[in-house]
């Protein structure tokens, strides 16, 4: 079904569509992959620009103060028994998602608390959080609030953390923490951002999270307590993760073929940018047209009668597909090829197709997307 009405989109709404950018879940991370992202130092400088149709975005050259890495794996976990892939996202923290053809949820963490220390919990999300949608389009509206809730028992919490917080949870049987997140997500803009060399499709979306976090306390039969007030103060360290936490915005630039954002980046509450991450992946990604650097194509007749040619160019080694996709989403045609040096001539064979729109993909040997473009059917 998603296939059927990216397709749609794609072939009938005409030149609009074409500058503008349609996501499919083939930007969801799988089972193999490995994210690879650069934090850009504190000196970096980017115009995010208005929200809007057709921006171009220039980053420029950007290099990485450090480096993330994260590894996605088959999940296998007791707790999270719907969870699909397990990512570790660093500083001993998992995150456990389920995969849908339309969303890519985060239902649960396994993690630490710096108030806690050595103390390791797993916490669901009720209900779960979408991290990436598809199809998404410029305009997409979205609303979620998400609880995550984390009981511990009074013989779990660490001799470091009573003597943290002292007289505040002494004597208790339990403490609960619930983190309340309230995010609204729009696809505010899309057009082209150009990255250390590299210029991308993409689509760009804008998040506002609020997070309120309260620490409640329960002795023998009487109920929880709120003690959020009385920590904050006891300890003023803790205002930063207990209580009402002030707005967060992050803009997304995402791209079809990548699974990484191009990039992310962070602004304070005047709007000024206080950090950026952005893809160390490869970067071959193509939909774009005569901007992009590589894996260039041009076909030709098209309309195409009786058979069409591909002429590809920009290509690394490897082994590529070249797929033709009927209004049903369905490859009517797929076609494996290698290029010599660094382009190739495919020919395609359409005489037994019927007459009208089609798309036409190509694709790496690591399933990511380079290009997808129209292809008419003639007579």
């Amino acid at each position: 079904m998603l296939k059927t009405i990216t397709c749609l989109i794609l072939l009938f709404v005409g030149v609009q569509t074409t500058a503008q950018i349609t996501l499919t879940n083939a930007y969801f991370p799988a089972v193999g992959d490995t994210l690879r992202y650069g934090v850009a130092d504190s000196t970096f400088t980017v115009d995010l620009l208005s929200p809007g149709p057709a921006r171009q975005w220039d980053f420029g050259t950007q290099a990485a103060a450090s480096t993330r890495t994260q590894v996605v794996s088959a999940a296998a976990d007791t707790t999270f028994t719907e969870a699909d892939v397990a990512v570790d996202l660093g500083d001993s923290t998992v995150g456990f998602y389920r995969l849908t053809e339309t969303s890519y949820d985060l239902i649960g963490i396994r993690s630490t608390i710096d108030l806690f220390p050595g103390y390791q919990f797993a916490a669901p999300f009720s209900p779960a959080r979408a991290e990436r949608r598809a199809p998404l389009r410029y305009g997409d509206l979205f609303s979620s609030l998400t609880n995550n809730v984390l009981v511990i028992a009074r013989e779990e919490i660490p001799e470091e953390a009573l003597e943290l917080v002292g007289d505040v949870i002494s004597n208790v049987d339990s403490i609960r923490i619930t983190s309340e997140s309230n995010r609204d997500d729009e696809v505010d803009a899309y057009g082209t951002l150009t990255l250390n060399g590299q210029t991308y499709e993409v689509l760009r979306e804008r998040r506002t999270e609020t997070v309120n976090t309260t620490i409640e306390v329960k002795s023998g039969f009487l109920p929880y307590l709120n003690v959020t007030s009385l920590v904050r103060a006891q300890v003023p360290e803790t205002t930063e993760f207990f209580g009402q936490q002030p707005p967060v915005t992050t803009y997304y630039y995402w791209t079809n073929g990548e699974k990484e954002p191009v990039a992310a980046v962070t602004v304070d509450e005047e709007g000024t940018p206080s950090e950026m991450t952005f893809t160390r992946g490869d970067a071959t990604n193509s939909v774009g047209g005569p901007l992009l650097a590589q894996a260039q194509v041009r076909v030709y007749p098209n309309p195409a009668r009786g058979h069409t040619t591909f002429e590809v160019s920009g290509l690394d080694p490897g082994t590529y597909t070249l797929s033709v996709i009927n209004v049903l989403g369905r490859k009517v045609s797929t076609t494996r090829f290698s290029p010599v040096g660094t382009s190739a001539e495919v020919w395609v064979d359409v005489s037994m197709l019927p007459r009208g729109p089609y798309l036409y993909s190509l694709t790496n040997e690591r399933g990511r997307i380079l290009t997808t473009r129209r292809l008419l059917v003639g007579r």
